[in-house]
């Protein structure tokens, strides 16, 4: 199953200008290491992962973690996986994204949304390209946007394991965005 999810991500990732394959091999990585130190079911959270994202990839943004939940058990149905295990990743890909009408209750949910934001430490260049390249800001502005979806990022993860994962990423970059902790 994992297989046949991975091949349809990595396929939908080719030829995209930002860098999912990336991201959601990030994402993937972290909810196979979070999953272990907090004993969550791996087979969901890893499955998790890999559809997260799977509107984004489409081209819908706004509201991707709803339709995108409603889109994985699609497919995952169609791939015959069982129900009850459609329901835990529905249920992940849902509260993946730090909306307040959604936040994630079970430790598979929470160890997704956490792993999507330690994502983002391993693609900084990425994001400091967004800021300097696509969005045309000047230094300074470009730190400060970087300062604060980092900091934000960092407010947002829940599980401690999650956090000492994070936490040297988070000091390094802060220190090349010139503020030291």
């Amino acid at each position: 199953m994992i297989e046949k999810v991975k091949s349809m991500i990595l396929n939908l990732c080719e030829n995209k200008e930002w860098c999912w394959k990336e991201h959601i091999e990030a994402v993937v990585k972290y909810s196979k290491q979070l999953a272990k130190e907090v004993s969550a079911n791996e087979e969901i959270c890893e499955i998790s992962a890999w559809l997260h994202d799977i509107k984004k990839l489409k081209g819908e943004h706004e509201g991707h973690h709803i339709s995108g939940s409603e889109e994985a058990g699609e497919i995952l149905s169609d791939l015959g996986y069982p129900e009850d295990k459609i329901k835990k990743v529905k249920e992940c890909i849902l509260t993946h994204s730090s909306d307040e009408n959604y936040p994630p209750q079970s430790i598979e949910a929470k160890v997704l949304a956490c792993a999507d934001l330690l994502s983002h430490f391993d693609i900084f260049m990425e994001f400091a390209y967004y800021a300097y390249a696509l969005n045309k800001d000047s230094i300074e502005e470009g730190k400060e946007r970087l300062r604060k979806k980092y900091k934000k990022a960092m407010k947002k993860i829940i599980l401690p394991e999650a956090k000492k994962i994070a936490q040297p990423k988070y000091e390094a970059i802060m220190l090349i965005l010139g503020e030291e902790n």
